[in-house]
């Protein structure tokens, strides 16, 4: 799937307020190899999403955002889950 800089713009453009959840792909059903190269990575999530940028899980919409340098989502799950030990403790 070949996506352009004006698709992307415009997938990044929806408003997770007014999308209609029935359109959205739900992520638990997306598949990833995660043995891949990212590229290979983005290019199969992007196969299997309506947008790569707002999906759904269950009944929640989810809006993400790609960035090439900073912290992973390896290293911001482990910030959310201290934060979250934090405030029970």
């Amino acid at each position: 799937m070949g996506l352009t800089k004006d698709m992307l713009a415009e997938m990044a453009a929806v408003d997770i307020r007014t999308v209609d959840i029935s359109d959205l792909s739900d992520l638990r059903d997306i598949k990833i190899d995660t043995s891949l190269p990212v590229e290979k990575k983005l290019a199969l999530f992007a196969r299997q999403t309506k947008n790569v940028y707002i999906n759904r899980v269950g009944d929640y919409v989810v809006k993400v955002r790609f960035q090439q340098e900073g912290a992973t989502i390896d290293d911001k799950m482990e910030e959310y889950l201290r934060r979250l030990s934090e405030i029970y403790i």
